[in-house]
């Protein structure tokens, strides 16, 4: 083993002294593979997301709007959706506040789009470059391998339809990854660097679930010697989150975003009828749920490496402290949502698989680390699987978000111009100078307490549409099984061919403050503009 050892140290060497071997080394090296593969499959699915858009570029969500009209208002000096009106529906604490930069360039849809390209192919270069430093690749003859994981990589972190989402995931994996990749370096002796940091302290403001790897990274960092940077790491934490606590508490809102309290699955568990702890039943839903199962198998394998590390203590320490983040997942986490919410983790597992092979790698014999090698593409292959499929839903998700999100947007804005009521909110509040109100409750307090109180139907609608000048709603019937007001009138339906969206059909209904011309002549106009593929039907009384 050690005469192979020697062998790579002298071939890289040799490789490092060549100019020839410099030039040819530096286009074939995993790390730079993956960048270009990167950069030719991000450009293919940007180019299918205009083609499926009539040339206009819309993101695959209709939550990143979200953001961009939070940040709009941040500018403006407030926080929320609309003007003077407090609400917290962004699902990130800085995400916002990245965009409000963007938007004050007037970047617009770019802004979140440039941000998470250059996050995920950052995580992309980062997680191949630390896995080329642990030789991983060091051995020639296994070219194929390494082109093959670097493949399987580009989707574990799902850095081809992330992006395309327009949130903050992208970054989300970045964070995670360069964090592991600090705790790596010093595992190895090296001091962790300001990028290290500054990953590590944004783990949990970028999304809050990043705070269990970041209090496993930061117990991790001070048992492998560095105390200083791990108390530094955790106090800059702590101050950011006790402002972020103080502001929302200034401003009258919940302490968690009304997406958490709202769509977190932790919460919706409570609400069941069960007696089990949520906790458990979150447990209990990931070794029944495909993602679950996927995780909990990197994280099994991930252990398997861990004890043939046993004898390697700060080996050891970096896998346990991924061990840990992976657990907490398991027992707070979510899955799914256009497989954004568990990309983090699934990235990180597969990074800390690789990584601790590699650290394995010099125990085995010839046969075990080919056996061990077909084992990591298996399940790497099988991890992947469901942002290969994801990457080629994108260009329709972006598609069906044009057909309907789109158009709902421009008839509010360009056509109707009055204050209106939606269920499904972004794109229609993003730009829009007139009230939105948000029926669903993310982007109006009023609703959010309404609906957690269990006190909210038809009756609430009605007092708020009227509290806020709207004349017009537009949004899903089915997600009202109580119905709507007895004084609305439903005036047209906007049908979509949807595919990934909740509903396909989206009712218009009028209010009594509305001019039932003014309504009737801006559907008209509306109707002349909208994509072949989409149908409005004016209801006539």
């Amino acid at each position: 083993m050690t005469i192979a050892v020697n062998r790579y140290d002298r071939l890289d060497r040799a490789s490092r002294l060549s100019p020839a071997g410099i030039g040819a080394d530096l286009w074939t090296r995993p790390s730079t593979v993956a960048v270009l593969l990167w950069l030719s499959l991000f450009a293919a699915e940007f180019v299918a997301m205009l083609a499926q858009c009539d040339f206009r570029f819309v993101f695959a969500l209709d939550d990143p709007y979200i953001h961009l009209a939070v940040a709009d208002q941040i500018l403006s000096g407030g926080y929320g959706v609309n003007a003077g009106e407090y609400s917290s529906p962004s699902s990130s604490i800085i995400w916002p506040y990245v965009l409000a930069l963007t938007e004050a360039m007037h970047l617009g849809v770019f802004g979140p789009l440039l941000i998470n390209a250059a996050a995920a192919s950052a995580t992309v270069f980062a997680l191949l470059r630390m896995l080329e430093a642990s030789g991983l690749f060091s051995d020639a003859g296994d070219r194929p391998f390494s082109y093959l994981i670097v493949l399987l990589l580009i989707f574990n972190v799902s850095a081809v339809a992330l992006p395309m989402t327009g949130m903050e995931h992208s970054a989300h994996v970045w964070a995670s990854i360069v964090t592991f990749a600090g705790l790596v370096a010093a595992a190895r002796g090296c001091r962790p660097t300001p990028l290290h940091f500054i990953g590590l302290v944004l783990l949990p403001l970028i999304r809050f679930e990043g705070a269990a790897f970041a209090c496993a990274a930061i117990a991790g960092f001070a048992l492998l010697g560095y105390r200083r940077f791990a108390a530094a790491a955790a106090l800059v934490i702590i101050v950011s989150l006790s402002c972020y606590v103080a502001l929302m508490a200034s401003r009258g809102l919940p302490l968690l975003p009304s997406s958490v309290l709202l769509k977190g699955y932790l919460a919706n568990l409570d609400d069941s009828a069960s007696n089990l702890p949520a906790i458990v039943k979150n447990l209990m839903r990931s070794i029944t749920t495909s993602y679950g199962l996927r995780l909990i198998l990197l994280g099994l394998a991930l252990a398997g490496c861990a004890s043939r590390l046993r004898t390697d203590r700060k080996a050891r320490i970096v896998c346990l402290a991924v061990l840990a983040a992976i657990g907490a997942h398991l027992a707070f986490g979510q899955y799914g949502w256009f497989n954004r919410y568990e990309v983090y983790i699934m990235a990180l597992a597969a990074a800390a698989l690789l990584w601790g092979a590699a650290q394995a790698r010099p125990r085995l014999g010839a046969l075990q680390w080919s056996l061990m090698k077909l084992a990591l593409v298996l399940g790497l292959g099988i991890a992947a699987l469901p942002y290969v499929t994801t990457a080629l839903v994108t260009p329709i998700a972006a598609s069906d978000i044009y057909e309907q999100q789109y158009q709902l947007a421009r008839f509010a804005k360009s056509f109707y111009r009055r204050a209106v009521a939606v269920n499904d909110l972004g794109m229609v509040a993003y730009g829009n100078s007139s009230y939105t109100l948000d029926l669903w409750g993310l982007g109006s307090e009023q609703v959010r307490k309404a609906r957690t109180a269990g006190q909210y139907g038809p009756a609430e609608m009605e007092a708020l549409a009227s509290d806020h000048g709207v004349g017009l709603a537009m949004i899903y019937d089915a997600w009202f099984p109580q119905g709507v007001p007895s004084s609305w009138t439903k005036v047209a339906v906007l049908r979509t061919r949807t595919v990934t969206l909740s509903q396909r059909d989206v009712a218009f209904y009028r209010t009594p403050l509305a001019d039932a011309a003014e309504v009737n002549s801006a559907l008209v106009a509306f109707k002349a503009t909208i994509p072949p593929r989409d149908r409005l039907d004016i209801i006539t009384p």
